[in-house]
């Protein structure tokens, strides 16, 4: 076979697979270069952080601690110490700075400013150490005072690795859902078809589901020896955990199953399902928290319910928070895994008629 005659029949292979080829060659590298523009800086410079001050602080105090927090940060102001706490637990903010009284006041010779990081926020440990550096520097140079900026962490500093434990296992569970689901549905094409005529599919695919969803203690069990063969203090098993993997491989494989029959088996939806797991993994703050990136992607990753998955799976695994104090976030978790499964009925139904 002569080589021209190859390159026609590539060309012909071609025409017949337009769709995937657009897919790869067009769709992928616009998502990969559009996303570019959220990636602006390597350190973060306006990671949020609390700042609380007593009854006594002034306007001006607030206003002259806020000013130096600035150049390094996003100042958001609370209420109470209790508030501002709740939203460092929760990855809203990543320090919490106390205000001392006296700090705008000419007669005061010193004060002391306090910084507190959380030790489970190993990502933030460093940066915590410029933003200390950053505002001592502002404050000593602009108030004519000694200014003593100190960095607290709340809890045992903890190491990166076992930072990464419920990150890989979220991860994991992305990774089953959006790709191995659908290229176990892909074999089974045949299958799905006779079954389609003896029973309700979906009611099938929803049992699919629930048998995968289960087979998850598997990976949990590995991940929970690893943790405790390597001296890790983590608790794998922790309910706010456990929902967390559970209803994200749910939400997710919901999701895949709709790609995959609204595609009917095509190459073009198992590469779509690719896409959203590359979605994933980059807009749900998985390695590093939300605070760390642009503005734009930071507004992106706060609307994206694997996010909060993330955020429940991490602070109850490390048992820093209780699950008691996500139940809000439990219960709209599952709330949009209920969604999740109208798309994949439309989706079967779908199929059903084209069949």
């Amino acid at each position: 076979m002569s080589l021209r005659t190859v390159l026609k029949k590539e060309l012909l292979w071609s025409r017949h697979r337009i769709v995937a080829l657009l897919f790869v060659l067009v769709l992928l590298p616009g998502a990969f270069a559009g996303s570019s523009v959220f990636f602006q800086s390597v350190l973060p410079r306006d990671a949020p952080v609390a700042v609380v001050g007593s009854d006594d602080v002034t306007e001006d105090d607030r206003a002259v601690l806020e000013a130096s927090l600035d150049l390094f940060s996003k100042p958001r102001a609370y209420d109470s110490r209790e508030a501002a706490f709740r939203a460092l637990e929760r990855e809203s903010v990543y320090a919490v700075v106390d205000i001392p009284p006296g700090i705008a006041d000419p007669d005061v010779e010193r004060v002391n400013v306090t910084v507190t990081i959380d030790g489970d926020t190993v990502p933030y440990r460093e940066p915590s150490g410029a933003l200390v550096t950053v505002v001592s520097r502002s404050l000593n140079a602009n108030l004519e005072k000694r200014v003593h900026v100190q960095r607290e962490v709340r809890g045992a500093e903890r190491k990166l690795s076992s930072y990464l434990v419920p990150t890989f296992l979220l991860m994991l569970v992305s990774t089953l859902a959006l790709a191995y689901l659908p290229y176990n549905l892909a074999r089974e094409e045949a299958v799905v078809d006779r079954l389609r005529v003896e029973t309700s599919l979906s009611t099938v695919l929803v049992g699919k589901l629930l048998f995968f969803a289960g087979l998850l203690a598997v990976p949990i069990l590995v991940f929970a020896a690893a943790a405790a063969g390597l001296g890790y203090d983590l608790n794998v098993f922790a309910p706010g955990a456990l929902f967390a993997y559970l209803v994200t491989f749910l939400t997710l494989g919901a999701v895949a199953t709709s790609v995959t029959f609204a595609s009917r088996f095509s190459t073009t939806g198992r590469l779509a399902n690719v896409l959203v797991l590359f979605f994933v993994f980059g807009f749900s703050g998985l390695v590093y928290p939300a605070g760390f990136f642009s503005p734009i992607r930071r507004e992106v990753i706060r609307r994206v319910p694997t996010h909060y998955a993330a955020v429940l799976a991490r602070r109850t695994t490390f048992e820093a928070v209780p699950t008691a104090a996500f139940v809000e976030w439990i219960a709209g978790l599952a709330v949009v895994c209920l969604l999740s499964f109208v798309p994949m009925v439309v989706a079967v139904r779908y199929y059903e008629r084209r069949a």
